[in-house]
């Protein structure tokens, strides 16, 4: 059996949401007084106790309940490797093997029914029905985390609460606006805290409005203005502190080397600007270019983001659907084009054969909106892409045969590529001659005589319609997932 993992799973935590749990919690509010007043450090002191206490319970408990799943899988493996070689030796024509009887293969069955049903049970699985224990003396357990604490300081795991920041962002704001903070603090310090703390537009306005309501008129109209004003700059300094780390920041503008574009970053949004900027700068520099080239201004920050803001979102849109499609698509049994992170680059976006043995050629349309004029892929690039796939699809074959000349393709496939070449010949050949009313209609039977069909498909999007001339060209939408909201613009 595999021996004991620490696996760390406290450091996951995000100590904002530690923070918050502990002010929910009377008890947990009380143990941070109670601490309080017998530390010289007072609350900061405090709260970071609280919070290394529940990041290395959470620690302790977590490796109790993982290195207990491990074993357990381990012995679900064992079992289910010696059924499948009873049963495979059985099959083969064989008798049982030597020593085993049949009863031992119920009990094999038997033991894995209650591994699998202890697997689904946590606590039950880890310690049955005694009391959870982290340790056999509880003075020394308590002992060790009292001086892992001392020695560390009391770091915390991925994400520690910028206080630092936040005091300075509160000491440089107008004394009014501090009085008003002071004065909900000590009225409402929970939803205060949930307020600044809120890591989006709605989420902010939503917090806001519940400070206010518990408030309860306990604090003037201009007081409220104040206090609105005060709870935006704490949290603009939070998630700037939280999000960007200044040293990195400074390293990642050394790095690029259009002036034009270190400005911008510099002032820009740390929620996309500046986190490109750190994680991905070669795709910062790609966009960038693409920005200038389109017209954007050296100088225009706020346009540049938007135009960042669209490009992931068209992007993301776009691989979304495209997986979601080829998941949620139960008539193709068989995928000779599947999704990738590539979504803009021309062609169609899914290939596959159906249960029926005719040829889906897909394309996805993940996009707000609900009804589609053009499928170019499917229409105007139609036979481009038909020879494209196909002559991709036969250098597959031809690769796999060169590394295994065993291999054999499955007849299915090599008449499917076969199909779809004579497709793209007789489409072209109706392209080029006879008449342009008839041109929907003929490429429609011809696609038809050899078993393809073109598809919509909108996994992400609220697709639901095409023109009546996509339909006549034999098109029709696949609806394939719940359409997906985009947030508001104005959102972080």
């Amino acid at each position: 059996m595999t021996g004991p993992r620490r696996f760390r799973a406290g450091r996951f935590l995000d100590a904002a949401a530690v923070h918050a749990a502990a002010d929910a919690n009377p008890r947990l509010r009380s143990f941070i007084r109670t601490v309080a007043a017998h530390s010289e450090a007072g609350e900061v002191r405090s709260r970071r106790l609280l919070e290394h206490l529940i990041r290395r319970i959470v620690d302790d408990v977590g490796d109790l309940h993982l290195n207990n799943a491990l074993n357990r899988l381990e012995r679900i493996a064992v079992l289910r490797d010696n059924i499948a070689a009873i049963l495979d030796h059985v099959l083969e024509g064989g008798t049982l093997p030597d020593g085993v009887r049949v009863a031992t293969l119920g009990e094999y069955f038997d033991q894995l029914n209650t591994e699998m049903r202890e697997l689904s049970r946590p606590r039950d699985g880890i310690v049955g029905d005694a009391p959870l224990r982290l340790a056999d003396d509880s003075a020394a357990y308590a002992d060790s985390l009292l001086r892992e604490f001392d020695a560390g300081g009391g770091a915390g795991g991925r994400h520690v609460e910028p206080t630092g920041i936040v005091g300075d962002a509160f000491r440089a704001m107008p004394a009014d606006r501090q009085a008003a903070l002071r004065r909900a603090a000590e009225l409402e310090p929970a939803a205060l805290w949930h307020a600044v703390a809120a890591e989006s537009q709605a989420g902010k306005r939503a917090a806001v409005a519940d400070l206010e309501t518990r408030l309860g008129g306990r604090l003037s109209p201009d007081e409220v203005t104040r206090l609105r004003a005060a709870v935006d700059d704490l949290g603009r300094a939070r998630s700037r502190a939280l999000q960007v780390n200044e040293a990195r920041l400074t390293e990642a503008l050394a790095r690029i080397g259009d002036a034009d574009l270190r400005a911008v970053v510099a002032g820009g949004d740390v929620w996309l600007t500046q986190q490109l900027a750190l994680h991905n700068p070669e795709a910062l520099t790609t966009l960038w270019r693409r920005f200038r080239d389109r017209g954007g201004r050296a100088d225009d920050g706020p346009g540049f983001r938007a135009y960042l803001r669209h490009d992931m979102v068209t992007y993301g849109r776009g691989v979304l659907g495209e997986y979601s499609a080829a998941f949620s698509l139960s008539s193709i049994e068989l995928f000779l084009k599947g999704p990738d992170a590539n979504v803009k680059v021309a062609g169609t976006d899914l290939v596959g054969i159906g249960h029926d043995g005719w040829v889906w050629l897909i394309d996805d349309k993940s996009h707000r909106a609900g009804s589609v004029s053009g499928v170019s892929a499917l229409t105007d690039n139609l036979v481009t892409n038909l020879r494209r796939d196909a002559a991709d699809f036969r250098d597959g074959i031809a690769r796999l045969q060169r590394d295994d000349p065993g291999f054999t393709p499955d007849p299915r496939i090599l008449d499917a590529i076969s199909r779809m070449e004579d497709a793209a010949a007789e489409i072209d050949r109706i392209n080029r001659r006879g008449s342009a009313s008839t041109r929907p209609a003929r490429i429609s039977a011809a696609l038809e005589e050899r078993r393809l069909r073109l598809r919509v498909t909108s996994a992400a999007g609220e697709v639901r319609e095409i023109t009546q001339a996509l339909r006549d060209l034999g098109l029709a939408v696949e609806p394939t997932g719940t359409p997906v909201p985009l947030p508001p613009t104005g959102g972080r």
